[in-house]
């Protein structure tokens, strides 16, 4: 077996956190689309919004599904990159201050995203 260095290890423990979590939004987002019904989830709502004091839930639907979807799908192909970069070295033309910090800049603007569009659910909806 391949000795791993720190960063090689952090990568895979961020790729293996990044698709338990993007699994779970794709559980939830399943559940809201075959229920219709707003239950209590970590994922789908902002803080301090209940289901029941949504204003209106079937707009939240059509708002939140597309939204979640891409989220899942982007996060899930950024773990699958983390997994090749780690395995493969993909990245060892770039400088070595971005290849440490790799993990911090893909997903830093798709965390943004998604605490964006959950915000403006909670401005619209709650």
């Amino acid at each position: 077996m391949p000795s791993l260095s720190p960063s090689q290890i952090f990568s895979l423990v961020a790729a293996a956190i990044l698709v338990w979590f993007c699994v779970n939004i794709l559980i939830s987002a399943a559940r809201l689309k075959r229920t219709a019904q707003l239950r209590p989830s970590r994922y789908l709502f902002p803080a301090r919004c209940k289901p029941d004091k949504c204003l209106e839930p079937a707009g939240y639907i059509r708002f939140i599904m597309p939204r979640l979807l891409i989220f899942a799908a982007l996060g899930l192909l950024m773990a699958a990159f983390l997994v090749v970069n780690v395995m493969t070295d993909l990245t060892a033309s770039l400088p070595l201050w971005f290849q440490s910090r790799i993990e911090l800049f893909l997903f830093l603007p798709l965390f943004v995203w998604y605490v964006v569009f959950i915000n403006k659910a909670a401005k619209r909806f709650w």
